[in-house]
């Protein structure tokens, strides 16, 4: 399975080159973060003014402007300050410069907003609908990836605002993230879980037509761009049974004609996830392999809609009250997920992201030694690393071997300049193995950083207060 981020983000234009001499003044603005954030950010927001195209600038700009936000808040996303007349003034403001064409300086009022309150999702959505006009997918595409992660994940709506933005720039992956978490939050929004499985039906496609891009195994056989927005229309437009129906049968009819177009194949697979006909998904898939052989991406198709249809039977067993059935088909889906990840990691040994899903598998069930084994081969995926080297330093710590614990954990660190939840994660196992040590403060020193960032993370209010005690108690 190939890693997905790269083809998820948009195609744009190359900018021109950065002048020396900006790189110069944005290297001082780095240098200069620590000591005067304000300082940096306006140096940061000189050379995205001075050049528009330095899109790293723009991404420290943003970077910084969170962290000066969330700390000044204490972690938290604070009450919008420019709701009300003063928003609609901006608005109308940035909206009349775009529609005179002056993108640059349209963009630029969006970044001054943005400045003051990075995290407020109306001046987002702004920021990436004005990018959009602009022609600069990728512009807009780096903001909502730095916007995701330091979202709370309580904000439904931001979650479901940045979801649709991630949509409409095609990138699947990360749009069904999004509104996979309202959907737990929401599950009878029928508006979400319709756009839900929309994005599921195009995601489907989408992977199936990168991977065959990549492993050249069909090629000849891919839709050119014309027949994928036409593809992607359809699935939109299913609105009712009756119109997944049509298109059904149209795709069938599609199939017969063209029977090595395998673009039709995952179509209609994604038109039978959204009518939760999972038996004849799981057929269209095999006569899919049938004409293509081995492919790690549609092995990986037919595992998720297996757990789907278990996931949909054990609910309708709980549903009619029938727990020790409900109980006994949720351990043969646990055995069929543990049994076919072992599978295709043996098919596809190379697959890093397959190596972290067995090893996370291992950690599950309780085989420390297996779970290590994967995950040093999973932390060289980018992708994976971060997660990899925390469940191996769950594994070491399992085992006892607390100074190769700390090891993996300070090395995540490495890869984790900004906070977020990955980072409160390792400080807080770095915070637990540290008071299993008897060092209280360097356990003090982890939970603090914690709960400047979110005071409400687990229970770390309660162990800063503990440790506090502890260390008056000991004079």
């Amino acid at each position: 399975m190939a890693d997905p981020t790269p083809a998820d983000a948009p195609a744009q234009q190359p900018e021109k080159p950065v002048p020396q001499n900006m790189r110069n003044y944005h290297a001082k603005a780095l240098a200069s973060l620590e000591r005067n954030p304000d300082l940096a950010i306006t140096m940061l927001l000189q050379c995205v003014q001075t050049c528009p195209w330095f899109d790293e600038a723009r991404q420290n700009l943003r970077k910084a402007a969170i962290a000066r936000y969330l700390q000044k808040h204490g972690g938290h996303a604070a009450p919008n300050p420019l709701a009300g007349a003063s928003a609609v003034f901006q608005k109308m403001k940035v909206n009349g410069l775009a529609k005179k064409g002056k993108f640059d300086e349209a963009i630029l009022e969006c970044e001054k907003l943005l400045e003051k309150d990075p995290l407020n999702i109306h001046l987002v959505k702004l920021f990436a609908d004005t990018a959009i006009a602009a022609g600069k997918p990728v512009m807009a595409h780096d903001t909502l990836d730095i916007v995701q992660a330091h979202t709370d994940p309580s904000n439904l709506a931001a979650l479901e605002a940045v979801g649709r933005l991630f949509l409409e720039l095609k990138d699947y992956r990360r749009a069904r993230e999004c509104l996979e978490r309202v959907h737990r939050a929401r599950p009878q929004d029928g508006a979400i879980n319709k756009i839900l499985k929309d994005t599921e039906a195009l995601a489907t496609l989408n992977s199936g037509w990168e991977q065959a891009a990549k492993s050249g195994n069909y090629r000849d056989t891919l839709a050119n761009k014309k027949q994928a927005e036409e593809l992607e229309a359809a699935a939109k437009s299913v609105k009712t049974e009756a119109d997944a129906d049509t298109l059904i049968r149209q795709t069938i009819a599609k199939i017969e004609k063209e029977p090595k177009n395998v673009n039709y194949y995952l179509a209609l697979v994604g038109l039978y996830l959204q009518q939760k006909r999972y038996v004849e998904g799981l057929d269209v898939i095999a006569r899919a392999r049938e004409i293509i052989g081995q492919d790690p991406e549609l092995d990986r198709r037919y595992a998720a809609v297996k757990i789907e249809k278990y996931d949909a039977d054990i609910a309708a067993l709980q549903e009619a009250g029938q727990a020790d059935q409900a109980a006994a088909m949720q351990a043969e889906r646990d055995q069929y997920v543990f049994d076919d990840i072992a599978e295709r990691v043996q098919r596809y040994p190379n697959d890093q992201h397959l190596r972290y899903e067995l090893g996370a598998q291992y950690h599950k069930y309780g085989y420390p030694d297996e779970a290590i084994q994967q995950f040093q081969i999973s932390q060289r995926s980018p992708k994976d690393r971060v997660q990899s080297l925390y469940l191996m330093a769950e594994c070491f710590r399992q085992k006892g071997m607390l100074d190769m614990a700390v090891e993996q954990l300070r090395t995540a660190l490495e890869q984790l300049p900004g906070m977020n939840a990955d980072k409160m994660d390792v400080y807080y196992l770095l915070g637990e193995i540290s008071e299993q040590q008897g060092d209280l403060d360097e356990a003090a020193k982890y939970f603090k950083e914690i709960y400047k960032a979110d005071v409400t993370y687990k229970d770390v209010s309660d162990r800063v207060q503990r440790i506090y005690e502890q260390q008056k108690a000991k004079g």
